[in-house]
């Protein structure tokens, strides 16, 4: 009987990708934000909000600020996850919510005025 021989690197690349469980962990020089999910309940949302505030400067959120407008739950959410998830390290549990939020390697900055930061490589 034939025995399947897997060469250690190959299997050691299949279990780091299993475990993760984020493809987006494994590219490299990448630039990566975390959003709301286009679906996430406005609730959950603005508990998510209200967590990531807690800890990261959502200033450019309040009334007059630079990511006020469009004032809507899922835009300032995305500001303050993002702003958390850049803060506390940019690992793939510091963009969880609740499963309200996700890593996105596009840049989700919707005006010239509202810039959302991201630190470098995932």
């Amino acid at each position: 009987m034939a025995k399947l021989a897997m060469p250690g690197p190959v299997l050691s690349f299949l279990l780091l990708f299993f475990f993760l469980g984020e493809i987006s962990m494994l590219v490299n020089g990448q630039k990566a934000w975390c959003v709301a999910k286009p679906a996430a309940p406005q609730q959950a949302l603005q508990s998510a909000l209200d967590y990531a505030c807690n800890y990261a400067d959502c200033s450019p959120t309040k009334k007059g600020g630079s990511c006020y407008d469009p004032d809507r739950p899922a835009h300032h959410a995305s500001f303050a996850m993002n702003a958390y998830y850049q803060k506390m390290g940019r690992n793939q549990w510091n963009c969880h919510f609740n499963n309200t939020s996700l890593i996105s390697l596009a840049d989700p900055s919707y005006n010239p005025c509202c810039q959302f930061v991201s630190g470098g490589s995932v």
